[in-house]
């Protein structure tokens, strides 16, 4: 069965794991971008796979110019891949 949505404890874990961010960094993002957090392009990518293959969400090139929270929210309201 396919998950449901992101918590945001495991868009935390993607962001700090996966793209190497520091978790006080992704705590205290705000408004802040991905940019602003320091994900490049090359970031940007693992981020757009990880969310693909684990929970069949697509991020759009311009989610890279969103807020954690932004990203979030698109996560949870898009539709999964119907395989």
């Amino acid at each position: 069965m396919a998950p449901t949505g992101v918590s945001r404890s495991t868009l935390h874990d993607i962001l700090t794991t996966r793209i190497g961010l520091e978790s006080e960094a992704v705590d205290e993002a705000g408004s802040a971008t991905l940019a602003d957090l320091g994900v490049d392009s090359i970031g940007f990518i693992e981020l757009q796979k990880a969310v693909s293959d684990e929970y069949g969400a697509e991020l759009p090139e311009e989610a890279q110019a969103w807020s954690v929270g932004k990203i979030f929210d698109h996560l949870n309201d898009s539709p999964r891949g119907t395989n």
